[in-house]
């Protein structure tokens, strides 16, 4: 999208806070609840992936939907992707529909997503129910809403419900199986309360978060990896909106992260050079980007994260890379001459944001 023109700060209900009003966030609280459908209860992992999913429950503003999943009795040894290779798929959609968190793509890559776009989360790969084993313990949020209420969803019409898709793995699709877990997964409403139309000393209250005004999207594309030592082009065709961020998951044929990017990567936006980078380099920005959150797990193979979103609070980053439907956005580089199990796949991750009515500006590139 172009870059978004800004807009006043009208009073009225609905649009950024006016003179006089309280500001949404002041006078919200966070809310969680069950979800009512979706729920997945003491059931054994087999041969056949397991579909599920649901409607997301109504009421408040949706900041996103937490996947709960605990198992027992697993015995075997895991993958590497485990425990988030649980899902093969997992997606949200718009009351029309609509994708808002594509539904083909896996639980792993939805949680480097979560790692990498909303670092002053917890990482969820050292939170406290993270466990890589055949017996996978772990929650995946799937969140369109960024921070301060930015991508939040009105979800206050009970006729009009938002919905989600997951499809869990096969037993030996999460490691070596000797016995297939037991497991269940229990999917969480996060969400912000409506607030009252006004506080007790009767000064009106914004009840519609100004963030609305921002959505979010989560696309991806899939190319080939080539053979060792030969070049390759990862042209994407993801493009209309701004960009916070994307990720390049590299995989062998085998499906195993690989780091097999060399020196330089390439990475232009039509005619202009965002970079000729060494893989050092593109994980030099990502340190410097991420270091103000605190422990992180250490970089998992064959992830480069380019973020284009920027931290208010240490004045660190980027703004975000706006796109035309035309923009040829792509990366270069040469397959590792070494590499072994080729061709392999270069999976792009990208989150968007667009704008659906008034901007507050104070949300524009965080």
């Amino acid at each position: 999208m172009p870059a978004p023109a800004m807009a006043g700060a009208p009073a009225a209900e609905g649009q950024p806070a006016g003179a006089g009003a309280n500001p949404f966030w002041e006078v919200t609280n966070l809310f969680a609840q069950p979800n009512k459908q979706g729920a997945v209860l003491a059931t054994a992992m087999g041969a056949a992936t397991i579909p599920g999913g649901g409607q997301i429950n109504p009421g408040n503003y949706l900041r996103g939907l937490r996947l709960v999943v605990r198992s027992t009795g697993g015995i075997g040894v895991a993958n590497g992707d485990n425990p988030a290779n649980f899902f093969t798929a997992l997606g949200m959609q718009n009351t029309d529909g609509a994708e808002i968190l594509y539904n083909v793509i896996n639980g792993y890559a939805y949680m480097q997503r979560q790692r990498y776009f909303r670092p002053w989360l917890r990482d969820p790969m050292t939170a406290y129910d993270f466990a890589q084993s055949m017996n996978p313990s772990f929650t995946v949020f799937l969140q369109p809403e960024v921070r301060h209420n930015l991508g939040v969803l009105e979800n206050t019409d009970t006729r009009s419900q938002y919905s989600w898709t997951q499809t869990i793995n096969t037993a030996a699709g999460i490691g070596a199986v000797v016995v297939a877990p037991t497991v269940t997964v229990t999917p969480f409403v996060d969400m912000w309360a409506q607030p009252d139309d006004s506080d007790l000393e009767k000064v009106p209250n914004q009840r519609i978060p100004p963030g609305a005004n921002l959505q979010t999207k989560t696309r991806h594309q899939t190319f080939a990896l080539n053979a060792a030592g030969s070049g390759n082009t990862f042209l994407s065709t993801l493009q209309g909106n701004a960009i916070r961020g994307c990720l390049l998951i590299v995989r062998d044929s085998t499906g195993a992260r690989v780091d097999y990017l060399t020196n330089p990567i390439q990475w232009t936006q039509d005619q202009r050079s965002l970079g000729s980078l060494s893989p050092d380099q593109v994980w030099q920005w990502e340190e410097d980007q991420y270091a103000p959150y605190g422990v992180r797990a250490p970089r998992p193979i064959g992830i480069y994260a380019f973020p284009r979103f920027f931290n208010p609070g240490d004045l660190y980053g980027q703004g975000w890379l706006y796109t035309a439907n035309s923009t040829a956005l792509q990366w270069e580089s040469t397959t590792l001459g070494t590499g072994i199990n080729l061709p392999g796949t270069v999976e792009l991750l990208q989150e968007e944001v667009y704008a659906v009515g008034a901007i507050d500006p104070s949300l524009i590139d965080i």
